[in-house]
């Protein structure tokens, strides 16, 4: 199979750019090698244990250098997808030695997720997380955290017809509860699941607004409970919330 370099999918931020000569000059050479192959391991054109075509194979697929290639294959190793070994080449491994919180990684699984098994997982872990960071906030928040709370969800009230605004005012509000939290692994953790594992639900509907509602009306149960103190009540509704909202999203996206 050829490469194409005019034919690759590049990843987001990367562009092919062409001189006065018309030869290409991409951007960030080995992060298409990156992109490509990783697409096909994820998505089972090269399955567990197969082996990818030799250096010299790839460099004149891709119509790149052998310092490129290399480069794209560390990169793919760095990653869990392939192991590179003297001698044997280069051999796809198991999914459980993927990473699935690099963005490159989850941000490819998920285009392959048709059972949204992997959505699930991450739901689980985002949680179990943001359960035991409510329970950590709720005795560290300061009064001026609070207010910017309470003041999130009155904002959230006024935007049920703007669902980009309305979704960005409630990734602000689990962050804030987040960072008063103090733990920075769960922040970038959860901060990886947000940006990857969103489910947009439409807006056309009755029941998509009154889904807003619902969230609208947990964000304000769960502020009660951090400004009384409260962690284990905070925790238990932020992981309620978290829940419900995603068995309503996952509904609507299987049917719709």
């Amino acid at each position: 199979m050829m490469f194409r370099v005019d034919k690759v999918r590049t990843p987001p931020g990367v562009s092919l750019v062409l001189d006065g000569t018309g030869s290409r000059r991409p951007a960030r050479l080995a992060s298409i090698v990156l992109e490509e192959l990783a697409q096909r391991i994820i998505g089972g054109a090269f399955p567990e244990g197969s082996v990818l075509p030799t250096e010299p194979v790839l460099c004149e697929q891709f119509g790149f250098s052998r310092t490129v290639i290399r480069e794209g294959l560390k990169q793919l190793e760095e990653r869990g997808l392939v192991r590179v070994e003297q001698g044997r080449g280069t051999t796809v491994q198991r999914r459980d030695s993927w990473n699935l919180l690099d963005p490159a990684v989850i941000r490819i699984a998920l285009v392959y997720d048709h059972d949204m098994s992997l959505l699930d997982d991450l739901i689980t872990v985002r949680r179990v997380l943001e359960q035991e960071m409510a329970r950590a906030a709720a005795t560290r928040l300061t009064e001026g955290e609070l207010a910017a709370l309470a003041e999130n969800v009155e904002r959230m009230k006024a935007t049920y017809d703007d669902y980009e605004r309305f979704r960005a005012l409630d990734n602000t509000f689990h962050a804030i509860v987040m960072r008063a939290s103090g733990n920075e692994v769960g922040l970038t953790i959860v901060r990886t699941i947000h940006a990857h594992g969103g489910v947009t639900p439409p807006l056309a509907s009755a029941a998509s607004r009154a889904a807003l509602k619902r969230t609208v009306d947990a964000h304000r149960a769960i502020y009660d409970a951090l400004a009384a103190r409260d962690g284990e009540a905070a925790g238990e509704l932020i992981s309620k919330h978290i829940y419900s909202a995603w068995a309503e999203r996952k509904k609507s996206k299987r049917f719709a």
